[in-house]
This record gives structure tokens, sequence and C-alpha cells, in this order.
């Protein structure tokens, strides 16, 4: 199976070309803020580079969050497109699923992504190939990241903790305070690789391109200025946008 994997969740864009578990090749910018831009040459070079056009691709696969608002529209605008117009399947992966598979270690891996003001997109998964979450994906506080963390070791025997992502280094009192063996997610393992998603993605069920949607895991700040402002309640099909 071809998988055309992507992710563009945060400022690291990633490009991947699988065949079934099999990363073929795997192209990544770093730093890089401009996914609009790059994302599809970025494609367009591994398919000439493989010999490949669009329609030889089995399966699509992207990040859908958590992430950047703006940069997991376009990685899952993209891939919906298609496999909407060729009539192939897509899956969206956890992108905290996909750190998660990048680490090798026995042990519980924390993932995050620095939200700001002490807040962390996060979770919690057991390392293996394909990584059982254990703590929900979720928009947390420190200091509720850290209970929900406590909560699971006091049932379960955890001998080891991998924080992997971004800004958690910034918690390392607070992390001491866990009395848990920890180390940190190397230079590689702190990014979100294509080819993981793409490896995560063979197995995974796909789903009707029109129905794959972000996990932005909390509100943009119009919706709360929108909640706000006309006490309505939030709602998945929401038309706060048009009515602003």
């Amino acid at each position: 199976m071809k998988i055309l994997s992507v992710s563009t969740a945060t400022n690291h864009l990633s490009v991947a070309l699988n065949d079934g578990q099999q990363i073929i090749v795997e192209k990544n910018e770093r730093d890089e803020r401009n996914h609009s831009e790059h994302l599809d040459p970025l494609i367009d070079e591994i398919l000439k580079d493989n010999d490949l056009s669009l329609k030889d691709i089995d399966r699509f696969a992207v990040a859908i969050g958590p992430g950047s608002y703006t940069g997991l529209r376009i990685g899952i605008t993209t891939v919906k497109m298609f496999a909407s117009i060729l009539d192939k399947e897509v899956v969206g992966i956890s992108t905290l699923q996909a750190l998660a598979k990048g680490v090798q270690e026995d042990a519980l891996v924390i993932t995050g992504l620095d939200a700001r003001n002490d807040n962390y997109f996060a979770a919690g998964y057991l390392s293996s190939a394909v990584p059982e979450n254990v703590i929900p994906d979720g928009h947390y506080n420190i200091d509720v990241l850290i209970k929900a963390i406590q909560d699971y070791a006091a049932k379960h025997e955890v001998k080891k903790i991998v924080f992997v992502g971004s800004g958690l280094e910034k918690q390392d009192e607070k992390f001491k305070a866990l009395n848990i063996p920890y180390i940190y997610g190397t230079e590689e393992e702190n990014v979100i690789h294509a080819g993981l998603i793409g490896q995560l993605a063979e197995n995974a069920v796909p789903v009707d391109p029109d129905k794959l949607l972000p996990r932005y895991l909390r509100r943009t700040q119009a919706e709360v200025d929108w909640h706000k402002k006309t006490g309505k309640p939030f709602e998945p099909d929401s038309h706060y946008v048009e009515e602003v």
C-alpha cells in the first residue's frame, strides 16, 4: 500500500511516502511557516523522484491535531482534496500519537505542544508500534497535566517517563516532583515525522474525506468572543463566523 502522509500541525513541515510500514522517503522543513507555499512542491518532488503520480497513491494520511489552527487546515484541506478528486482513502492521525510513535523507550510517553502560559496540548501514551492512549489528548494547564500523570502512576507501574514535544523542559522542577525517572526526547523525537504518520495510517480506519476534520482541542478566540457576545452554546456546526 502506497501511503502519502503530511504534517503541517506545527512550524515543522513533513511529507513522506510509505510502502506499508516501510518509509521510502521523508522530506522535512524546520522552522518554516509558509506551509501553504511549500507543501505542494514537496509532494511533487517526492512523487517525481519515485516516478509516481497522485493517482498511484492508495491512501492519504494527515496529522489532524492538535496544532496550529492555520497549519492544520492547510494539510487537511490538501489531503481531503486529493482523496475526494481521486476517489482514494484518507486517514487522520493524532499529532500527539505521531509524536509518541517516535519513542522507542519502554516508558510512559508524555507528548506535548507548548500552548503558552503554562498550557499544553498534551497526552499520555504507552510506547509501542501503535502507541496506546492512556491520558486523553487534551488542552491542559501544566498543573492539570501533572495531576493526570500522578493519577495514572498511582494505578499503574510507571518505571520511566519520556517527555517529547515542545516547551516541556520549562517544567523541569514540576517533573522532578513526580519522583519518577524521566528523560526528554531527542531533537528528532521532538518533531512530528510524516513517515511515522504513514506507519500508523496503514492499519487505521479510513474516513469519508468530507468528514475529516481538525482536532483543535480548544476553542478559537473568535469562537470564545462570539459565545460571550451571543450567549449561544457551542455546537459542532456552529455558524458563529457568518453571524459575526
